[in-house]
């Protein structure tokens, strides 16, 4: 994986907080944009079932969520305002992904856009999607998945983790003085319980450790697999599924992790089979299909409006946020059961209505 590198660039030659806050705003984009296709995934896992890959799925979300969160406290920290409600906000699926990122698809150094869909769960999806969105800087080799990861450990190119890294780097540059003593940050102990990873950003040192938490919860260390809290990174995490067991620590100072734990396993017969890249233009004007697509994106765009509060002065519309995110997932049960009835009266598919997340103009 690797991003734009105009963005890190940008951010190694910025000389003032308010060059650095743009570039904060596109960060907070990108963890945003990461979640619908997560959500899609773990939507799809019928009630009930697939437990240990939903559970999988699910932590990565709020982590998402706390990365989001964290973005949003440090701009505000300096002086900006997050903004969540508008439309191009909200990106578009199957499109690409904050930062111009792209996938290296081989040693050559050629580069093809990383195109995300909103797809139902399955293997495919969390290898080849999941995966590579959470794909660290140097993957760890590991028993059973050295062939993920052969084409990319010697390369050297810009990354998130990068961003991040300059990012850090010149905040403390910049030092205390770009920091505001009243920013009215959303400290969520309630939804995020561990003080390690949330609490306010008022300092450099803060800020640092705030931006730590990103990193390591997404991509862990180039030596390590496992977060501070000894939970595997998205990468290693969502390798769980592909491979069907989890992640241990072997005790051979060799081999000293391998996917040879508990099982992980992905029932795709309790997998909805939802519309590949929904949107509700595809389903007939007037039709069930049609009217729970557009319930489930008006749930969405208010979500997107109480954490737009929550960020612009109004804290506690988090908890808003939070109770419309579960409600989401029930919501997201009557839309996948609910077959796919198309605009053009032909059926393509024996598909169910798809979760479609867009932006809709609402006053609630």
């Amino acid at each position: 994986m690797r991003i734009n590198p105009e963005y890190v660039d940008a951010v190694r030659q910025a000389s003032t907080a308010e060059e650095l806050k743009p570039l904060i705003q596109e960060a907070i984009k990108l963890e945003h944009a990461t979640i619908p296709p997560y959500l899609c995934g773990y939507f799809t896992l019928k009630l009930g079932t697939n437990k240990e890959v939903g559970e999988i799925i699910r932590s990565v979300v709020i982590e998402e969520m706390l990365h989001m969160t964290i973005a949003c406290n440090l701009l505000l920290a300096i002086g900006g305002k997050p903004s969540i409600n508008s439309p191009d906000f909200v990106p578009s699926y199957p499109g690409g992904l904050p930062f111009g990122i792209g996938e290296m698809e081989d040693p050559d150094g050629k580069e093809e856009p990383l195109v995300i869909h909103l797809r139902k769960c399955s293997k495919e999806l969390i290898e080849n999607t999941f995966m590579n969105i959470e794909k660290p800087d140097e993957p760890i080799v590991i028993p059973d998945v050295q062939a993920l990861m052969a084409s990319s450990a010697e390369l050297q190119f810009d990354t998130i983790a990068a961003f991040y890294h300059f990012l850090a780097e010149k905040i403390g540059e910049l030092g205390d003085d770009i920091f505001l003593p009243d920013a009215d940050q959303v400290v969520a102990t309630k939804w995020f319980t561990d003080p390690k990873e949330m609490f306010a950003i008022t300092d450099v040192e803060s800020a640092r450790r705030a931006i730590a938490v990103i990193v390591d919860q997404g991509e862990g260390t180039s030596k390590d697999p496992f977060d501070d809290q000894g939970v595997p990174a998205h990468y290693y995490r969502f390798a769980e599924i592909v491979h069907g067991r989890k992640l241990i620590h072997t005790g051979d100072p060799e081999k000293p992790y391998a996917y040879a734990g508990d099982p992980v396993t992905l029932t795709e017969v309790d997998v909805w089979n939802m519309d590949s890249d929904p949107a509700i233009a595809r389903y007939k004007p007037g039709s069930l299909s049609e009217r729970v697509a557009i319930q489930f994106s008006y749930s969405y765009t208010r979500a997107l409006n109480a954490l737009h509060e929550a960020f612009n002065g109004r804290p506690d519309a988090l908890d808003d946020a939070m109770g419309i995110m579960y409600e989401l997932r029930l919501l997201a049960q009557q839309v996948l059961s609910t077959p796919a009835e198309w605009a053009d009266g032909n059926c393509k598919t024996a598909a169910q209505t798809g979760l479609s997340f867009e932006y809709r103009t609402t006053n609630t």
